[in-house]
Protein backbone atom coordinates (compact mmCIF):
# COMPACT_ATOMS: atom_id res chain seq x y z
CA UNK A 1 0.00 0.00 0.00
CA UNK A 2 1.48 3.61 -0.89
CA UNK A 3 1.38 6.49 1.57
CA UNK A 4 -2.40 7.11 2.40
CA UNK A 5 -3.97 10.16 0.50
CA UNK A 6 -6.49 12.14 2.17
CA UNK A 7 -7.89 13.17 -1.21
CA UNK A 8 -8.79 9.65 -2.26
CA UNK A 9 -11.21 9.64 0.88
CA UNK A 10 -12.71 13.18 1.63
CA UNK A 11 -13.84 14.21 -1.25
CA UNK A 12 -12.14 17.13 -2.86
CA UNK A 13 -10.66 18.40 0.17
CA UNK A 14 -7.22 18.38 0.66
CA UNK A 15 -5.83 19.38 4.36
CA UNK A 16 -2.34 18.97 5.59
CA UNK A 17 -3.09 19.86 9.22
CA UNK A 18 -0.98 17.93 11.58
CA UNK A 19 -4.12 15.97 12.87
CA UNK A 20 -4.05 14.67 8.36
CA UNK A 21 -0.22 14.18 9.39
CA UNK A 22 -0.94 11.65 12.22
CA UNK A 23 -4.07 10.30 10.78
CA UNK A 24 -1.39 9.33 7.79
CA UNK A 25 1.10 8.23 9.81
CA UNK A 26 -0.92 5.99 12.00
CA UNK A 27 -2.57 4.22 8.76
CA UNK A 28 1.41 3.75 7.54
CA UNK A 29 2.44 2.21 10.76
CA UNK A 30 -0.58 -0.04 10.92
CA UNK A 31 -0.20 -0.92 7.13
CA UNK A 32 3.19 -2.11 8.40
CA UNK A 33 2.10 -4.36 11.20
CA UNK A 34 -0.45 -6.27 8.86
CA UNK A 35 2.71 -6.89 6.34
CA UNK A 36 4.98 -7.99 9.33
CA UNK A 37 1.91 -10.43 10.40
CA UNK A 38 1.62 -11.86 6.76
CA UNK A 39 -1.99 -10.18 6.48
CA UNK A 40 -2.98 -9.66 2.71
CA UNK A 41 -4.92 -6.45 3.23
CA UNK A 42 -5.28 -2.67 3.25
CA UNK A 43 -5.40 -0.51 6.38
CA UNK A 44 -8.15 2.33 5.68
CA UNK A 45 -9.61 5.44 7.79
CA UNK A 46 -13.12 5.93 7.89
CA UNK A 47 -15.17 8.14 10.19
CA UNK A 48 -14.06 11.95 11.29
CA UNK A 49 -10.91 11.75 9.81
CA UNK A 50 -12.06 10.10 6.51
CA UNK A 51 -14.96 12.62 6.52
CA UNK A 52 -13.75 16.01 7.24
CA UNK A 53 -15.07 16.06 10.26
CA UNK A 54 -12.29 15.70 12.83
CA UNK A 55 -10.88 18.01 14.82
CA UNK A 56 -7.98 17.69 17.82
CA UNK A 57 -10.23 15.72 19.99
CA UNK A 58 -11.12 13.11 17.44
CA UNK A 59 -10.26 9.79 17.47
CA UNK A 60 -8.27 7.66 14.60
CA UNK A 61 -10.52 5.34 13.38
CA UNK A 62 -9.23 2.58 10.84
CA UNK A 63 -10.42 -0.90 9.54
CA UNK A 64 -8.05 -3.61 8.19
CA UNK A 65 -9.71 -4.64 4.78
CA UNK A 66 -8.22 -8.07 4.37
CA UNK A 67 -7.92 -9.70 0.67
CA UNK A 68 -9.55 -12.85 1.67
CA UNK A 69 -13.09 -12.87 3.37
CA UNK A 70 -12.90 -12.63 7.32
CA UNK A 71 -15.20 -12.34 9.71
CA UNK A 72 -16.40 -14.47 13.15
CA UNK A 73 -14.10 -16.22 15.19
CA UNK A 74 -11.40 -15.44 12.71
CA UNK A 75 -12.08 -11.72 12.22
CA UNK A 76 -11.22 -12.04 16.20
CA UNK A 77 -8.25 -13.95 15.95
CA UNK A 78 -6.91 -11.04 13.35
CA UNK A 79 -7.68 -8.66 15.76
CA UNK A 80 -5.75 -10.23 18.33
CA UNK A 81 -2.75 -10.88 16.39
CA UNK A 82 -2.51 -7.00 15.54
CA UNK A 83 -3.16 -6.06 19.39
CA UNK A 84 -0.04 -8.58 20.31
CA UNK A 85 1.81 -6.67 17.39
CA UNK A 86 1.48 -3.16 17.70
CA UNK A 87 3.17 -2.03 20.29
CA UNK A 88 6.24 -3.04 18.17
CA UNK A 89 4.95 0.22 15.96
CA UNK A 90 4.77 2.80 18.15
CA UNK A 91 1.40 2.42 20.26
CA UNK A 92 0.33 1.73 24.07
CA UNK A 93 -2.49 0.91 26.51
CA UNK A 94 -3.84 -1.81 24.42
CA UNK A 95 -7.89 -2.50 25.11
CA UNK A 96 -9.47 -5.48 23.32
CA UNK A 97 -13.63 -4.90 23.07
CA UNK A 98 -14.76 -8.39 21.32
CA UNK A 99 -17.86 -8.06 22.65
CA UNK A 100 -18.92 -5.08 20.41
CA UNK A 101 -21.49 -5.28 18.28
CA UNK A 102 -18.36 -4.40 15.72
CA UNK A 103 -15.39 -6.22 17.86
CA UNK A 104 -12.39 -4.05 17.85
CA UNK A 105 -8.83 -2.94 20.05
CA UNK A 106 -8.35 0.58 21.26
CA UNK A 107 -4.49 1.67 21.30
CA UNK A 108 -2.79 4.75 21.97
CA UNK A 109 -0.58 6.39 19.19
CA UNK A 110 2.63 6.99 21.53
CA UNK A 111 3.79 10.02 19.53
CA UNK A 112 0.99 11.96 19.40
CA UNK A 113 -1.15 10.38 22.40
CA UNK A 114 -4.04 10.35 19.54
CA UNK A 115 -6.89 7.08 20.74
CA UNK A 116 -6.83 4.88 17.36
CA UNK A 117 -9.75 2.33 17.15
CA UNK A 118 -9.13 -0.59 14.76
CA UNK A 119 -11.84 -3.23 13.68
CA UNK A 120 -12.06 -5.46 10.73
CA UNK A 121 -13.81 -5.51 7.32
CA UNK A 122 -15.74 -2.47 7.89
CA UNK A 123 -16.80 -1.98 4.60
CA UNK A 124 -20.62 -0.31 5.75
CA UNK A 125 -18.44 2.18 7.62
CA UNK A 126 -16.39 3.74 5.06
CA UNK A 127 -18.72 3.89 2.66
CA UNK A 128 -20.88 5.72 5.50
CA UNK A 129 -17.24 8.32 5.57
CA UNK A 130 -17.34 8.52 1.89
CA UNK A 131 -21.20 9.83 1.92
CA UNK A 132 -20.79 11.90 4.77
CA UNK A 133 -17.72 13.35 3.01
CA UNK A 134 -19.45 14.15 0.04
CA UNK A 135 -22.25 15.93 1.80
CA UNK A 136 -19.38 18.43 3.43
CA UNK A 137 -17.68 18.72 -0.03
CA UNK A 138 -20.83 20.16 -1.46
CA UNK A 139 -21.26 23.25 0.62
CA UNK A 140 -18.57 24.30 3.54
CA UNK A 141 -21.79 24.93 5.75
CA UNK A 142 -22.44 21.91 6.31
CA UNK A 143 -19.16 20.52 7.82
CA UNK A 144 -19.37 23.50 10.27
CA UNK A 145 -22.75 22.59 11.12
CA UNK A 146 -22.15 19.29 11.81
CA UNK A 147 -18.26 19.71 13.94
CA UNK A 148 -20.71 22.54 16.02
CA UNK A 149 -23.41 19.56 16.64
CA UNK A 150 -21.03 16.89 17.70
CA UNK A 151 -18.98 19.40 19.88
CA UNK A 152 -22.26 20.16 21.61
CA UNK A 153 -23.35 16.86 22.30
CA UNK A 154 -20.20 15.94 23.91
CA UNK A 155 -20.09 18.56 26.04
CA UNK A 156 -23.05 18.10 27.26
CA UNK A 157 -22.37 14.13 27.93
CA UNK A 158 -24.63 13.40 25.42
CA UNK A 159 -22.57 10.87 23.37
CA UNK A 160 -22.74 6.88 23.73
CA UNK A 161 -25.57 4.55 23.22
CA UNK A 162 -24.84 2.76 26.20
CA UNK A 163 -26.14 5.30 28.56
CA UNK A 164 -29.05 5.96 26.58
CA UNK A 165 -28.02 8.51 24.07
CA UNK A 166 -26.75 8.52 20.53
CA UNK A 167 -23.19 7.81 19.24
CA UNK A 168 -21.92 10.40 17.29
CA UNK A 169 -22.38 9.09 14.09
CA UNK A 170 -26.40 9.50 14.60
CA UNK A 171 -25.86 13.42 15.53
CA UNK A 172 -23.86 14.02 12.12
CA UNK A 173 -27.31 12.19 10.14
CA UNK A 174 -29.32 14.53 12.71
CA UNK A 175 -27.83 17.46 11.00
CA UNK A 176 -27.32 16.17 7.60
CA UNK A 177 -31.32 15.90 7.89
CA UNK A 178 -31.79 19.33 9.13
CA UNK A 179 -30.34 20.53 6.51
CA UNK A 180 -32.14 18.41 3.53
CA UNK A 181 -35.43 20.13 5.90
CA UNK A 182 -34.17 23.01 5.15
CA UNK A 183 -35.93 25.99 2.62
CA UNK A 184 -34.24 25.83 0.56
CA UNK A 185 -32.34 22.67 1.32
CA UNK A 186 -28.62 23.45 1.78
CA UNK A 187 -28.05 19.88 0.24
CA UNK A 188 -29.35 17.27 -2.12
CA UNK A 189 -30.31 13.69 -1.22
CA UNK A 190 -27.48 12.13 -3.16
CA UNK A 191 -28.60 9.04 -2.54
CA UNK A 192 -32.42 9.69 -4.05
CA UNK A 193 -30.16 11.66 -7.20
CA UNK A 194 -28.40 8.09 -7.74
CA UNK A 195 -31.56 5.52 -8.11
CA UNK A 196 -33.51 8.56 -10.11
CA UNK A 197 -30.61 8.25 -12.26
CA UNK A 198 -30.01 5.05 -12.66
CA UNK A 199 -26.97 5.06 -10.87
CA UNK A 200 -25.56 1.23 -10.87
CA UNK A 201 -26.03 -0.27 -7.44
CA UNK A 202 -23.20 -0.78 -5.44
CA UNK A 203 -24.09 -4.15 -3.46
CA UNK A 204 -21.59 -4.32 -0.29
CA UNK A 205 -22.29 -7.53 2.06
CA UNK A 206 -22.31 -7.02 6.10
CA UNK A 207 -22.63 -9.38 8.65
CA UNK A 208 -23.01 -7.47 11.97
CA UNK A 209 -26.37 -8.83 12.37
CA UNK A 210 -24.83 -12.81 12.19
CA UNK A 211 -25.56 -13.69 8.66
CA UNK A 212 -24.92 -12.05 5.19
CA UNK A 213 -26.95 -9.82 4.43
CA UNK A 214 -26.51 -7.15 1.33
CA UNK A 215 -26.89 -3.40 1.23
CA UNK A 216 -27.00 -1.10 -1.71
CA UNK A 217 -24.79 1.82 -1.36
CA UNK A 218 -25.00 3.73 -4.40
CA UNK A 219 -25.25 7.55 -3.93
CA UNK A 220 -24.38 10.17 -6.31
CA UNK A 221 -20.82 11.19 -6.75
CA UNK A 222 -20.51 13.67 -9.78
CA UNK A 223 -20.70 16.64 -7.30
CA UNK A 224 -19.28 19.28 -9.48
CA UNK A 225 -22.58 18.08 -11.72
CA UNK A 226 -24.81 19.99 -8.79
CA UNK A 227 -26.33 23.57 -8.75
CA UNK A 228 -24.92 25.69 -5.68
CA UNK A 229 -27.69 25.69 -3.08
CA UNK A 230 -29.69 28.69 -3.34
CA UNK A 231 -29.65 28.85 0.51
CA UNK A 232 -27.74 31.24 1.73
CA UNK A 233 -28.16 31.52 5.90
CA UNK A 234 -25.32 31.86 7.95
CA UNK A 235 -24.06 29.01 9.85
CA UNK A 236 -25.42 30.44 12.98
CA UNK A 237 -28.60 30.22 11.63
CA UNK A 238 -28.64 26.96 10.53
CA UNK A 239 -27.23 25.74 14.02
CA UNK A 240 -29.95 27.90 15.66
CA UNK A 241 -32.54 26.12 12.68
CA UNK A 242 -31.43 22.79 13.61
CA UNK A 243 -31.92 23.07 17.55
CA UNK A 244 -35.38 24.86 16.58
CA UNK A 245 -36.35 21.78 14.19
CA UNK A 246 -35.60 19.07 16.45
CA UNK A 247 -37.25 20.68 19.54
CA UNK A 248 -39.94 22.32 17.85
CA UNK A 249 -40.83 20.86 14.50
CA UNK A 250 -40.06 17.43 14.03
CA UNK A 251 -42.35 14.85 15.16
CA UNK A 252 -40.40 12.04 16.72
CA UNK A 253 -43.95 10.00 17.82
CA UNK A 254 -44.34 9.41 14.18
CA UNK A 255 -40.85 10.50 12.14
CA UNK A 256 -37.68 9.05 10.92
CA UNK A 257 -34.62 10.77 10.56
CA UNK A 258 -33.71 8.74 7.01
CA UNK A 259 -31.14 10.86 4.83
CA UNK A 260 -31.85 8.10 2.81
CA UNK A 261 -35.44 9.07 2.07
CA UNK A 262 -35.50 12.79 2.99
CA UNK A 263 -37.36 14.50 0.41
CA UNK A 264 -35.99 18.17 -0.52
CA UNK A 265 -38.84 19.21 -2.84
CA UNK A 266 -41.57 18.76 -0.26
CA UNK A 267 -42.58 18.22 3.11
CA UNK A 268 -39.89 16.26 4.70
CA UNK A 269 -41.16 13.74 6.68
CA UNK A 270 -40.51 10.24 6.89
CA UNK A 271 -43.24 7.41 8.93
CA UNK A 272 -40.70 5.52 10.97
CA UNK A 273 -43.24 2.39 10.80
CA UNK A 274 -42.53 1.32 8.06
CA UNK A 275 -38.81 1.05 8.09
CA UNK A 276 -36.45 -1.96 8.87
CA UNK A 277 -36.76 -2.28 12.34
CA UNK A 278 -39.58 -2.20 14.61
CA UNK A 279 -40.25 0.72 17.30
CA UNK A 280 -42.41 2.24 19.08
CA UNK A 281 -44.55 5.66 19.17
CA UNK A 282 -42.14 6.69 22.43
CA UNK A 283 -38.97 5.25 20.73
CA UNK A 284 -36.90 7.23 18.39
CA UNK A 285 -36.03 5.82 14.66
CA UNK A 286 -32.44 7.12 13.35
CA UNK A 287 -32.04 5.26 10.39
CA UNK A 288 -28.72 3.99 8.73
CA UNK A 289 -28.46 5.19 5.08
CA UNK A 290 -26.87 1.72 4.29
CA UNK A 291 -27.62 -0.92 6.66
CA UNK A 292 -31.58 -0.49 6.95
CA UNK A 293 -31.39 -2.72 9.86
CA UNK A 294 -29.74 -0.54 11.66
CA UNK A 295 -31.31 2.21 14.21
CA UNK A 296 -29.13 4.16 15.88
CA UNK A 297 -31.32 5.61 18.25
CA UNK A 298 -32.41 2.10 18.99
CA UNK A 299 -30.30 1.91 22.77
CA UNK A 300 -31.98 5.38 23.60
CA UNK A 301 -33.81 5.62 26.61
CA UNK A 302 -36.82 7.88 27.62
CA UNK A 303 -34.66 9.86 30.25
CA UNK A 304 -31.43 10.07 27.51
CA UNK A 305 -34.06 11.45 25.21
CA UNK A 306 -35.62 14.33 27.28
CA UNK A 307 -32.35 14.94 28.14
CA UNK A 308 -31.09 15.47 24.89
CA UNK A 309 -34.27 17.50 24.08
CA UNK A 310 -34.25 19.94 26.92
CA UNK A 311 -30.25 20.52 26.42
CA UNK A 312 -30.91 21.23 22.77
CA UNK A 313 -33.67 24.11 24.16
CA UNK A 314 -30.73 25.67 25.88
CA UNK A 315 -28.49 25.55 23.38
CA UNK A 316 -31.17 27.20 21.06
CA UNK A 317 -31.67 30.36 23.70
CA UNK A 318 -27.89 30.86 24.39
CA UNK A 319 -27.55 31.29 20.43
CA UNK A 320 -30.83 33.22 20.47
CA UNK A 321 -29.82 35.58 23.37
CA UNK A 322 -26.25 35.69 22.28
CA UNK A 323 -24.93 34.17 19.27
CA UNK A 324 -22.15 31.75 18.56
CA UNK A 325 -20.16 33.31 21.61
CA UNK A 326 -22.96 32.75 23.79
CA UNK A 327 -23.10 29.17 22.33
CA UNK A 328 -19.07 28.42 22.67
CA UNK A 329 -19.25 29.69 26.17
CA UNK A 330 -22.47 27.53 26.94
CA UNK A 331 -20.60 24.33 25.89
CA UNK A 332 -16.86 24.94 27.40
CA UNK A 333 -18.22 25.83 30.77
CA UNK A 334 -18.40 22.08 32.14
CA UNK A 335 -15.46 20.94 34.32
CA UNK A 336 -14.03 17.15 32.93
CA UNK A 337 -13.76 14.31 34.56
CA UNK A 338 -13.70 10.76 33.29
CA UNK A 339 -15.43 7.82 34.03
CA UNK A 340 -15.93 3.65 33.62
CA UNK A 341 -18.56 1.58 34.16
CA UNK A 342 -18.48 -1.77 34.94
CA UNK A 343 -21.30 -4.73 35.35
CA UNK A 344 -20.84 -6.48 38.96
CA UNK A 345 -22.89 -9.72 39.89
CA UNK A 346 -23.70 -9.20 43.41
CA UNK A 347 -22.49 -12.90 44.60
CA UNK A 348 -19.67 -13.53 42.30
CA UNK A 349 -17.71 -9.89 42.62
CA UNK A 350 -17.13 -8.86 46.14
CA UNK A 351 -15.66 -4.91 46.72
CA UNK A 352 -12.40 -6.44 47.89
CA UNK A 353 -12.33 -8.35 44.91
CA UNK A 354 -13.27 -5.37 42.50
CA UNK A 355 -10.54 -3.00 44.30
CA UNK A 356 -7.47 -5.50 43.65
CA UNK A 357 -8.84 -6.47 40.01
CA UNK A 358 -8.23 -2.21 39.00
CA UNK A 359 -5.46 -1.36 41.25
CA UNK A 360 -3.76 -0.42 38.09
CA UNK A 361 0.51 -0.50 39.10
CA UNK A 362 0.67 2.42 36.70
CA UNK A 363 -1.87 4.75 37.52
CA UNK A 364 0.11 7.09 39.65
CA UNK A 365 -2.77 9.32 40.83
CA UNK A 366 -6.07 8.95 43.05
CA UNK A 367 -9.23 8.01 41.61
CA UNK A 368 -12.76 6.93 42.74
CA UNK A 369 -14.82 3.71 42.83
CA UNK A 370 -18.80 3.94 43.38
CA UNK A 371 -19.64 0.39 44.56
CA UNK A 372 -23.31 -0.65 44.81
CA UNK A 373 -24.40 -1.72 48.70
CA UNK A 374 -26.27 -4.91 49.16
CA UNK A 375 -28.81 -2.17 48.98
CA UNK A 376 -28.08 -0.30 45.47
CA UNK A 377 -28.65 -3.98 43.66
CA UNK A 378 -32.39 -3.60 44.33
CA UNK A 379 -33.48 -7.50 44.36
CA UNK A 380 -31.39 -7.26 40.66
CA UNK A 381 -28.46 -9.84 40.30
CA UNK A 382 -26.35 -7.13 38.41
CA UNK A 383 -25.55 -3.57 38.68
CA UNK A 384 -22.88 -1.00 37.30
CA UNK A 385 -20.32 -0.03 39.56
CA UNK A 386 -18.22 3.25 38.48
CA UNK A 387 -15.20 4.96 38.81
CA UNK A 388 -14.25 8.38 38.65
CA UNK A 389 -10.72 9.27 36.97
CA UNK A 390 -8.43 13.06 36.97
CA UNK A 391 -7.25 12.49 33.27
CA UNK A 392 -8.02 10.25 30.00
CA UNK A 393 -4.41 8.48 30.58
CA UNK A 394 -5.82 6.90 34.00
CA UNK A 395 -9.03 5.64 32.63
CA UNK A 396 -7.05 4.32 29.85
CA UNK A 397 -4.50 2.13 32.18
CA UNK A 398 -7.72 0.88 33.54
CA UNK A 399 -9.72 -0.01 30.79
CA UNK A 400 -6.70 -2.47 29.61
CA UNK A 401 -7.78 -4.64 32.03
CA UNK A 402 -11.28 -5.06 30.32
CA UNK A 403 -12.16 -9.09 29.99
CA UNK A 404 -10.31 -9.74 33.56
CA UNK A 405 -12.29 -12.40 34.79
CA UNK A 406 -12.83 -12.61 38.48
CA UNK A 407 -14.17 -15.84 39.02
CA UNK A 408 -16.26 -16.91 36.39
CA UNK A 409 -17.16 -13.17 36.01
CA UNK A 410 -15.82 -11.48 33.28
CA UNK A 411 -15.30 -7.24 34.31
CA UNK A 412 -16.27 -5.24 30.86
CA UNK A 413 -16.17 -1.97 31.17
CA UNK A 414 -17.22 0.75 29.22
CA UNK A 415 -16.50 4.64 29.17
CA UNK A 416 -19.72 6.37 30.31
CA UNK A 417 -20.81 9.46 31.52
CA UNK A 418 -21.99 11.41 35.02
CA UNK A 419 -25.71 10.99 33.91
CA UNK A 420 -25.11 6.98 34.23
CA UNK A 421 -24.01 7.47 37.62
CA UNK A 422 -26.47 10.01 38.79
CA UNK A 423 -29.10 7.38 37.01
CA UNK A 424 -27.69 4.73 38.82
CA UNK A 425 -27.80 6.55 42.30
CA UNK A 426 -31.32 6.96 41.74
CA UNK A 427 -32.24 3.31 41.69
CA UNK A 428 -30.02 2.68 45.08
CA UNK A 429 -27.29 3.65 47.52
CA UNK A 430 -23.58 3.47 46.56
CA UNK A 431 -20.56 3.04 48.60
CA UNK A 432 -17.78 5.28 47.48
CA UNK A 433 -14.34 3.95 47.60
CA UNK A 434 -11.63 6.66 47.38
CA UNK A 435 -7.83 4.86 46.31
CA UNK A 436 -5.75 7.28 46.97
CA UNK A 437 -2.05 7.28 44.75
CA UNK A 438 -0.02 7.01 48.14
CA UNK A 439 -1.48 3.44 48.42
CA UNK A 440 -1.17 2.35 44.50
CA UNK A 441 1.86 -0.06 44.20
CA UNK A 442 4.88 1.56 43.12
CA UNK A 443 6.04 0.75 39.27
CA UNK A 444 8.77 -1.39 38.63
CA UNK A 445 11.05 -2.01 35.66
CA UNK A 446 11.81 -5.46 36.99
CA UNK A 447 11.11 -8.08 35.17
CA UNK A 448 8.68 -10.61 36.29
CA UNK A 449 10.28 -13.57 37.95
CA UNK A 450 10.39 -16.60 36.16
CA UNK A 451 8.08 -19.17 37.04
CA UNK A 452 9.53 -21.80 39.69
CA UNK A 453 10.71 -25.36 38.60
CA UNK A 454 8.02 -26.78 40.23
CA UNK A 455 5.18 -24.63 38.01
CA UNK A 456 7.46 -25.57 35.11
CA UNK A 457 7.62 -29.25 35.55
CA UNK A 458 3.15 -29.68 36.69
CA UNK A 459 3.06 -27.26 33.45
CA UNK A 460 5.14 -29.85 31.49
CA UNK A 461 3.26 -32.94 32.81
CA UNK A 462 0.25 -32.13 31.77
CA UNK A 463 -0.73 -35.03 28.86
CA UNK A 464 -0.76 -33.61 25.32
CA UNK A 465 -4.11 -32.53 23.92
CA UNK A 466 -5.50 -30.04 20.73
CA UNK A 467 -4.94 -26.49 21.32
CA UNK A 468 -8.74 -26.42 21.93
CA UNK A 469 -8.92 -28.47 24.92
CA UNK A 470 -5.75 -26.83 26.23
CA UNK A 471 -7.70 -23.47 25.89
CA UNK A 472 -10.82 -24.77 27.96
CA UNK A 473 -8.26 -26.08 30.38
CA UNK A 474 -6.42 -23.10 30.64
CA UNK A 475 -10.12 -20.91 31.04
CA UNK A 476 -11.84 -23.08 33.35
CA UNK A 477 -8.72 -23.23 35.42
CA UNK A 478 -8.35 -19.93 35.77
CA UNK A 479 -12.01 -19.94 37.18
CA UNK A 480 -11.37 -21.65 39.98
CA UNK A 481 -7.50 -20.71 40.85
CA UNK A 482 -7.19 -19.42 44.12
CA UNK A 483 -3.08 -18.57 44.61
CA UNK A 484 -0.44 -17.35 42.44
CA UNK A 485 1.50 -20.96 41.58
CA UNK A 486 -2.22 -22.01 40.16
CA UNK A 487 -2.17 -19.24 37.73
CA UNK A 488 1.35 -19.58 36.37
CA UNK A 489 1.29 -23.01 36.10
CA UNK A 490 -1.92 -22.19 33.32
CA UNK A 491 0.40 -19.51 31.92
CA UNK A 492 2.78 -22.42 31.03
CA UNK A 493 0.19 -24.27 29.42
CA UNK A 494 -1.11 -21.36 27.56
CA UNK A 495 2.67 -20.67 26.59
CA UNK A 496 3.38 -24.32 25.34
CA UNK A 497 0.00 -24.21 22.99
CA UNK A 498 0.87 -20.49 21.73
CA UNK A 499 -2.85 -19.46 23.31
CA UNK A 500 -1.55 -15.57 23.32
CA UNK A 501 -5.51 -14.23 24.31
CA UNK A 502 -5.42 -16.86 27.14
CA UNK A 503 -1.68 -16.00 28.89
CA UNK A 504 -2.79 -12.72 28.74
CA UNK A 505 -6.13 -13.09 30.54
CA UNK A 506 -4.22 -15.87 33.09
CA UNK A 507 -1.72 -12.58 32.97
CA UNK A 508 -4.87 -10.72 34.59
CA UNK A 509 -5.65 -12.87 36.83
CA UNK A 510 -2.41 -13.82 38.72
CA UNK A 511 -1.82 -9.32 38.67
CA UNK A 512 -5.46 -9.42 40.26
CA UNK A 513 -4.39 -12.11 43.07
CA UNK A 514 -1.24 -10.12 43.32
CA UNK A 515 -3.11 -7.25 44.19
CA UNK A 516 -5.10 -9.16 46.82
CA UNK A 517 -2.07 -10.17 48.57
CA UNK A 518 -1.05 -6.74 48.31
CA UNK A 519 -4.00 -5.01 49.92
CA UNK A 520 -4.27 -7.62 52.58
CA UNK A 521 -0.45 -7.03 52.81
CA UNK A 522 -0.88 -3.23 53.58
CA UNK A 523 -4.11 -3.47 56.17
CA UNK A 524 -5.96 -2.20 52.34
CA UNK A 525 -4.53 0.99 52.86
CA UNK A 526 -6.14 1.88 49.65
CA UNK A 527 -9.49 1.62 51.03
CA UNK A 528 -9.92 3.57 54.13
CA UNK A 529 -12.32 1.42 56.61
CA UNK A 530 -14.90 4.31 56.51
CA UNK A 531 -15.44 3.61 52.59
CA UNK A 532 -16.34 -0.10 53.47
CA UNK A 533 -19.81 0.86 55.27
CA UNK A 534 -22.94 1.65 52.92
CA UNK A 535 -22.69 5.49 51.85
CA UNK A 536 -25.52 6.78 49.87
CA UNK A 537 -24.57 8.97 47.63
CA UNK A 538 -25.66 12.45 46.87
CA UNK A 539 -25.48 15.50 44.12
CA UNK A 540 -23.88 14.96 40.96
CA UNK A 541 -20.26 14.52 39.94
CA UNK A 542 -18.99 16.73 37.51
CA UNK A 543 -19.22 16.88 33.95
CA UNK A 544 -17.12 14.10 31.94
CA UNK A 545 -15.49 13.87 28.77
CA UNK A 546 -16.41 10.45 26.61
CA UNK A 547 -14.97 8.32 24.46
CA UNK A 548 -15.76 5.32 22.19
CA UNK A 549 -19.13 5.09 20.25
CA UNK A 550 -19.37 1.52 19.65
CA UNK A 551 -21.81 -0.20 21.14
CA UNK A 552 -20.80 -3.15 23.84
CA UNK A 553 -23.08 -6.28 24.30
CA UNK A 554 -23.38 -7.75 27.83
CA UNK A 555 -24.43 -11.10 27.45
CA UNK A 556 -26.01 -12.61 30.05
CA UNK A 557 -23.21 -14.66 31.47
CA UNK A 558 -20.72 -11.39 31.61
CA UNK A 559 -20.50 -8.73 33.02
CA UNK A 560 -19.30 32.98 11.74
CA UNK A 561 -16.98 30.54 12.64
CA UNK A 562 -17.67 27.82 15.42
CA UNK A 563 -14.57 27.25 17.96
CA UNK A 564 -14.00 24.70 19.16
CA UNK A 565 -11.84 22.70 21.97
Amino acid sequence: MGKWDRRSHAGNKVSNSPQDHVASTVVERIQRAAEKLGLEGQVVPFGSFANGLNNECSDCDVTFMPKEDVWGEAGLKVLERFADELPSFGFKHIIRIFQASIPLIKAVDESSGKEVDLCIANHLGVYNSRLVSSYCTIDIRVGEVCRAVKHWAKSMELVGSSDGHLNSYGYTLMSLYYLMACSPPVVPNLQDLAGSCAVDAVPVIDRKWGREMTWDCRFWEDLHLLPKSQNNESIESLLKGFFKYYTEIFDWATQAVSIRLALTNKQNQVPKFNLGTPTTPEGWYVEDPFDLRHNLAQNSLKEGRQRILSLMAKAFRALDQGGMHEFNSHCTKNSIHYLLKCRIHSEKVSLEDFMAAVTVKEVQEPFTVHFPSAQGFQGREVADAFLIFRSEEARRLVHTINDTPIGDWQLRFLPCSSWALEYARGMGEYKEVPVEASGLRPPSSAPPPAPAPAVVAAAAAVPSMTDAAASEKVRSGLRSAVNTDEVKQLIEIARKYGLKHEEQMAEKRLKQIEGQQFLAGTGAATIPSSALGAKTQQGSPDIVQNEGEQEQLHPATSGGSVAYQ
